[in-house]
């Protein structure tokens, strides 16, 4: 998902190419072959001036991810009913950067029964760490089912922000484990550091990078 005041043509176009990145990673043997589904909060019904961001995961719900599962070859099988999408929501993710971030906190919060790995980059959770063990509690899922990789710069101007949630979540081992291996946990925070003399930034030229190292991270849990 995309920040403010992008669209659902910013990841895929000529500036950001995370298409060229994908191509190559599936290419080199990184990543397995995936589909990748850039859609736009933008339209969504806004709270909290977060431009719909907050609230996108209703149409990912409703309508989205029904569609692409209705549509393409997945896990799904071309059912889209609330069980199938349970079923087979290890072979789901979801990740964005900016108020992209943020909607990944609130789609963790409101849709973790459909879908298992999460990627938010620079952005923080308006909900704060109540509101993601709340969803936890709620799911009834244990730690081993569900996986956050989160990502920013030192110099990013989400940095005090992620950071001020990232450490208490470290804290709570009740829901996670902290590890970069997912096969002994469920949750890791990449930080690009500013010590080479460049100012990691709020830019998608960096994000770039947090996207290769944590995509390779995903769906090897619970493979079938």
């Amino acid at each position: 998902m995309h920040g403010g005041g992008e669209n659902e043509n910013t990841i895929f176009g000529k500036d950001v190419k995370m298409n060229q990145i994908l191509d190559w990673m599936i290419k080199n043997g990184e990543i397995e072959p995936m589909i990748v589904v850039t859609p736009t909060f933008n339209g969504c019904p806004s709270n909290d001036g977060n431009m719909g961001a907050g609230t996108v995961w209703n149409e990912m719900r409703q309508s989205i991810i029904p569609f692409i599962e209705g549509k393409y070859s997945t896990y799904a099988n071309g059912d889209t009913s609330i069980d199938s999408l349970k079923a087979s929501r290890y072979h789901r993710a979801y990740g964005g950067f900016s108020m992209g971030g943020g909607s990944t906190w609130n789609m963790f919060n409101n849709n973790l029964d459909i879908c298992a790995y999460y990627m938010p980059l620079s952005g923080h959770c308006w909900g704060g760490l109540t509101a993601i063990q709340n969803a936890i509690d709620k799911s009834g899922l244990s730690q081993r089912e569900y996986f956050v990789l989160a990502a920013t710069g030192d110099k990013d101007l989400a940095y005090n922000n992620m950071v001020g949630l990232i450490n208490p979540m470290k804290q709570d081992t009740k829901h996670f484990t902290y590890t970069s291996d997912f096969s002994e946990g469920n949750f890791y925070f990449l930080v690009a550091n500013s010590n080479d003399g460049i100012e990691k930034t709020h830019w998608w030229g960096y994000v770039r990078w947090y996207i290769y190292d944590a995509l390779p991270y995903f769906f090897h849990e619970h493979q079938d």
